[in-house]
């Protein structure tokens, strides 16, 4: 039987892909080297005896991402379209084997890492895309269902809170609650009634609070959020450092590589708190300049979404709108943990934090979008939109 690999695969019109977005996103993915080279230097050094090996290994986890986002680019819609549930059905499987032995690999207590041959994954981030995917294929699939009854909605709502509980139980917070509001967030693009919304978010704020009251170090970290100095070596050590870094900084930063938190004092600040570390050396001014690309991107990713939405490109329209959602919700939760914002927890700042899954699937995300927007651009003008969607 012959394969129609023109439906699976085709070169990239790089003639018709948004070049601001691309832009963008070069931008920020050679910034984030440049950050967390100075991040993580001091750590390196203690912990391996060579300064910038986090730095090296970043940099080939960039060439592999950027290897990855010519690859997704390079694939139809339709191939992600067509198999979304076989997607979303291997992203679980990834998260069940988080806790094989031998498979599995456990940190302090924590299952977020599998081990294929010499390369380590954190399921948790790849299922960030495949839910994405499978949402959006869903909604195409079922929209009149999603908007016009209970079932419709429910389906992918309990698909989603097993991905979610199998992400908690790792633990992983962070990103169990990013992939919960993303979903949520598309669903309600989709145009699903709100009083499902209401009930689906009053469940999960009782079950974020009773995961908060019951587990006495969560609980421990609100009170700490509340008032960081009234314990700062205990409960509100990393959030007063934190906030030291950022008052250091000041508008101009003490200078590139000159920074004092990083240097054994602020844990995870090549990761989790690299926006301190950015603000402390190089200043509020660069901090904001990053942040707001950031948001741009996220916006621009929305502006791709819209015009998708108008040639009746409904499955491009969701994936734009849905990567917009998860890398706007991942810049807000962890700027806003470093700055005191919302309680402390684990969660990485897009393109700019050390992580080789999280890039990859950051590279893989993007190139979706601008397959979207390459797509968009080689369809038919469609002047009537004959579905209801939320934009």
């Amino acid at each position: 039987m012959l394969v129609n690999l023109e439906k699976y695969f085709s070169l990239p019109d790089f003639k018709k892909i948004d070049f601001i977005f691309f832009g963008l996103f070069l931008f920020l993915s050679l910034f984030g080297l440049l950050a967390v080279a100075t991040a993580s230097i001091e750590f390196s050094d203690s912990l391996t005896g060579e300064p910038l090996n986090f730095t090296k290994k970043q940099f080939i986890h960039l060439i592999a991402g950027l290897f990855l986002f010519s690859l997704v680019l390079s694939i139809p819609l339709a191939f992600w379209e067509t198999f979304d549930r076989l997607f979303l059905g291997l992203g679980i499987l990834l998260l069940i084997m988080v806790f094989i032995p031998g498979i599995g690999i456990e940190v302090n207590g924590s299952h977020r890492w599998i081990r294929i041959g010499p390369v380590g994954l954190q399921p948790s981030e790849i299922m960030k895309l495949f839910s994405i995917v499978y949402i959006a294929g869903y909604s195409v699939r079922r929209l009149n269902d999603l908007q016009s009854n209970w079932l419709g909605f429910f389906r992918p709502a309990v698909l989603i809170v097993l991905v979610v509980s199998l992400i908690l139980i790792q633990p992983d917070l962070g990103t169990s609650a990013v992939i919960f509001a993303t979903v949520l967030g598309m669903l309600f693009v989709a145009g699903a009634q709100m009083k499902q919304f209401l009930l689906v978010i009053g469940l999960g704020l009782v079950g974020v609070s009773a995961l908060i009251y019951f587990v006495p170090w969560r609980w421990e970290r609100i009170i700490s959020f509340i008032d960081p100095w009234t314990d700062p070596f205990g409960g509100g050590y990393q959030l007063t450092l934190s906030l030291m870094a950022i008052g250091r900084g000041e508008w101009f930063g003490v200078g590139l590589g000159e920074g004092l938190m990083k240097l054994g004092y602020l844990p995870d600040a090549h990761t989790d708190f690299i926006f301190s570390v950015i603000v402390e050396e190089m200043g509020l001014f660069t901090a904001i300049l990053i942040i707001s690309t950031l948001f741009f991107i996220s916006f621009r990713s929305f502006y791709i979404g819209r015009k998708a939405l108008e040639r009746n490109l409904y499955f491009g329209f969701f994936i734009a709108y849905g990567v917009a959602i998860l890398i706007g919700l991942h810049t807000f939760i962890n700027v806003g943990v470093a700055t005191g914002l919302l309680p402390t927890k684990g969660l990485t700042l897009p393109f700019l934090s050390y992580g080789g899954t999280n890039l990859l699937i950051m590279c893989s995300l993007c190139a979706l979008v601008l397959r979207v927007d390459q797509e968009t651009k080689s369809a038919m003008p469609s002047i009537n939109i004959s579905r209801r969607v939320s934009f």
